[in-house]
């Protein structure tokens, strides 16, 4: 038998009344066609190999996937946009069953209508009507949606499959990273939720989505984490297997100065989903903000090549090329990621640190005095950036003071201050500066006050578990890490017991 892959070498064939076209990668029936993705076309083929029998989710990521790391979400991604046009070419007559903790099965069914030739509408044509109209009542009914509102699908389509719908197009839309993605996907899946009040996959979906946002709502009067506990426990009662709500209730604890126990936790939800990207991912951040960059490192780039239109994903490439000291290959990805993700504050922020990091300072300085390329950052925020980077290309005393002071004016307002400083001030070489601004950030100790939390205008870096440590093990921290006080710091926020516990030396003390 061919392998799914060889699409090229596959003849066309029907089934039932389904005419497929492997090669050219086009599915038909009988009210349209429309092309697949390549991977789409994959699975319908594993699927239809199978006979109606259940095939794995180990036999997709292996033959669909090339055996892959990626997430237990990419199937999850494929099958519901496999089901959608399956709805739109042949409404009726082909269904995915989902076995739980198991896999899929494909059941064909005799159709009233047989295949035809003819085609009327194309399904792609009726996927961009639908979606049109679903997006305008989404954009006007979303505070409905929000309450709980009427279920509104179209004719034919059952609650099942628009709630799937619904989850795809909020994970495509928080994939692409805009302003506006969080507020937008999480009111898609509270559609979902609403329309099939009794699907664990939506359920699932919006608790890992709140649990993965470091801000869902400016107006929140309830705590992130218990709306996350009561989505995630909803979807658990419905399938007790399900990798995303178990996901959702490891990450949402914030995890600083008790790193051991959230680690523990990810490797509870990796012990029985060990593909789950959005565990490995959590994973993986935990040992940066731990000391282990390059072991975080290398663990991202075994996964993150599988999503490269996650922008949540994408940009820490740069970040691991950038801690394996990969510097052109680090280019290549922020370069590239600059292109795909314009304006997105974590492909700039990645891009603007990589450059200063790596002496190419003035580079730095134009991208920030690039108004239309980068983010809407705050004013501030861009004036404490500039005054950084001038005073590190000069290394004039008195202009790194004067940046200094500027800098520590702006932690107040944002907890990104705080890291822009820290890093800021490793890149100038203001030692002292950063400790000071530690223990403020850190132990609460000293004059500076520093920002803990979210205030509105910042920017969104969606990388924080509590108080963010990822910066101090940087490439440009090494002189703080060679100071005598850091040490002392590691042993006061925690890290030096979590090692000794772990039994595991941090990568600073490997050098």
């Amino acid at each position: 038998m061919l392998k799914v892959r060889d699409l090229a070498s596959r003849s066309d064939f029907t089934e039932g009344t389904l005419r497929v076209s492997p090669s050219r990668r086009i599915i038909a029936g009988p009210a349209g066609q429309t092309s697949l993705e390549p991977r789409i076309m994959q699975v319908l083929l594993l699927l239809l190999d199978a006979s109606e029998t259940v095939v794995t989710r180990n036999q997709l990521f292996d033959e669909c996937w090339g055996g892959a790391i990626v997430g237990d979400d990419s199937i999850n991604r494929a099958i519901g946009r496999l089901r959608r046009v399956l709805t739109q070419v042949a409404p009726g007559a082909v269904d995915i069953e989902t076995i739980p903790r198991t896999g899929y099965r494909l059941i064909l069914r005799a159709a009233e209508t047989p295949f035809c030739a003819a085609e009327p509408v194309t399904a792609d044509e009726k996927i961009a009507r639908s979606s049109w109209s679903r997006r305008r009542l989404l954009g006007g009914g979303l505070a409905l949606a929000a309450a709980g509102g009427a279920a509104i699908w179209q004719a034919g389509e059952s609650k099942e499959d628009l709630a799937a719908q619904l989850i795809t197009e909020s994970d495509a839309i928080a994939r692409a990273g805009k302003q506006e993605s969080t507020t937008q996907a999480l009111a898609l899946l509270r559609r979902a939720v609403a329309v099939s009040p009794n699907n664990a996959q939506a359920w699932g979906a919006l608790a890992l989505a709140v649990a993965r946002s470091e801000h869902p709502s400016l107006a929140q009067t309830t705590s992130p984490t218990l709306d996350v506990e009561r989505a995630a426990q909803r979807a658990l009662r419905l399938d007790p297997a399900n990798a995303d709500a178990k996901a959702a209730l490891a990450i949402a604890i914030p995890y600083y100065g008790d790193w051991l126990s959230a680690e523990r936790r990810f490797d509870a939800v990796l012990a029985q989903h060990p593909r789950h990207l959005a565990t490995i991912d959590a994973k993986a951040f935990l040992m940066a903000a731990t000391g282990r960059p390059r072991e975080s490192s290398e663990v991202r780039l075994r996964y993150l090549s599988g999503e490269p239109f996650d922008v949540r994903l994408h940009y820490r490439q740069i970040y691991a090329h950038w801690m394996l000291d990969r510097i052109a290959e680090a280019d290549q990805i922020s370069g590239r990621a600059m292109e795909m993700f314009p304006r997105h504050p974590g492909v700039w922020f990645g891009r603007l640190w990589l450059l200063a990091s790596t002496g190419r300072i003035e580079r730095a300085l134009a991208l920030v005095d690039d108004a239309y390329g980068r983010p809407p950052l705050p004013a501030s925020t861009v004036a404490s950036l500039r005054a950084g980077l001038i005073a590190a290309l000069s290394r004039d005393r008195s202009e790194i003071d004067a940046a200094v002071r500027q800098v520590m004016a702006g932690v107040q307002r944002s907890v990104n201050g705080v890291v822009n400083a820290i890093m800021l001030f490793n890149i100038m070489g203001a030692t002292d500066a950063a400790f000071d601004l530690a223990d403020a950030y850190y132990l609460e100790r000293g004059p500076i006050l520093a920002a803990m939390q979210w205030r509105p205008g910042q920017p969104r870096v969606p990388d924080v578990r509590g108080r963010k440590t990822n910066m101090l093990f940087t490439p440009n921290a090494a002189t703080m890490q060679r100071d005598p006080r850091f040490l002392p710091l590691m042993r006061k926020i925690g890290l030096v017991s979590y090692w000794r516990q772990r039994g595991i030396t941090p990568d600073f003390l490997r050098r």
